[in-house]
């Protein structure tokens, strides 16, 4: 199995700190979740050992099914849509979704939660689909299957090593008569349309026909020759300036309110264009979606 980021707390007061930084209550409830399943494993190794912190491993996890319950407790399903990795089997599923109604949902959630990995996983570099996205098939898959493993095992390899083909399948998917896009009447820089956050009608602060602000930056930043990593170095420290309290100056856009997401400052931007209102407000700017506008960005 390729190797995964997987941080499961060794006291309590860890396990205690790190739920508390999560900004939402389902990302709080998904840690605790995801730590319950690796404090069990280590607690089915130690049995066999009589290990001294096994008295500390269940109290953690007394702990954490209990502030499961305090938050409200676990969803029925982590994924509110199937995953699926390569072509396919999205044309297999792809009749029943279309049936119920939430076809293009259901490739909104497929395309906005794949990103160009920056580290190499047994020598390949490429699309994959994110961690958290990952987390919660494992833990619907634990659900269904208990300790028996193998199918999520199966789907994580091809989840992290997806094939150019598929992700385009998806992006013509969005770009097909069936799913018309409103089309921008503003024409200064290509745009890329979809992004990590998907815009529901209550969403009033659009960029009124124009950019999105990441895709106007990219435009100028790559016209004036900057390369994309310092790009993304330099948004990154604009919203470290802006904290979501100061407007900054973005090339290309204009005034605009930014921050740095909390659980992942390195990978996330988010953007507003009034002050922050809570801590996970606004809408996100990840580290894929910024790359794809950099590679789809035309020099003029």
């Amino acid at each position: 199995m390729k190797n995964r980021k997987t941080f499961i707390p060794i006291t309590l007061d860890e396990l205690t700190n790190v739920t508390q930084s999560f900004s939402t209550s389902l990302e709080q409830i998904e840690y605790l979740a995801v730590s319950i399943l690796g404090l069990q494993k280590k607690l089915k190794q130690n049995k066999t050992n009589e290990n001294d912190d096994n008295d500390l491993i269940l109290e953690m996890i007394k702990f954490a099914e209990n502030e499961i319950k305090n938050l409200g407790g676990r969803p029925v399903t982590w994924l509110k849509y199937p995953l699926v990795t390569n072509v396919h089997d999205y044309n297999e599923l792809k009749g029943r979704l279309k049936d119920d109604g939430k076809l293009l949902e259901w490739v909104k959630f497929l395309y906005n939660n794949i990103e160009r990995s920056d580290q190499e996983h047994d020598g390949i570099l490429g699309w994959r689909f994110n961690d958290r996205v990952l987390r919660q098939a494992e833990l619907d898959s634990i659900e269904k299957d208990g300790d028996d493993d193998e199918g999520f095992s199966q789907l994580l390899w091809e989840a992290l090593d997806l094939s150019d083909d598929f992700v385009d399948h998806l992006k013509r998917q969005l770009e097909t008569a069936s799913f018309p896009v409103q089309k921008s009447t503003f024409e200064a820089v290509p745009i890329n349309r979809f992004e990590n956050k998907i815009f529901d009608s209550s969403e009033k602060e659009t960029i009124s026909g124009k950019h999105k602000p990441h895709t106007a930056y990219v435009a100028l930043e790559k016209k004036d020759g900057t390369k994309r990593g310092d790009a993304w170095s330099k948004l990154k420290r604009l919203a470290s300036e802006s904290k979501g309290e100061n407007q900054i100056e973005l090339s290309g856009f204009g005034k605009i309110y930014l921050k740095r997401d909390m659980e992942k400052p390195e990978d996330l931007v988010r953007y507003k264009h009034t002050k922050f209102d809570k801590p996970d407000d606004g809408y996100l700017i990840n580290k894929g979606a910024f790359n794809r506008s950099w590679d789809k960005a035309e020099l003029h």
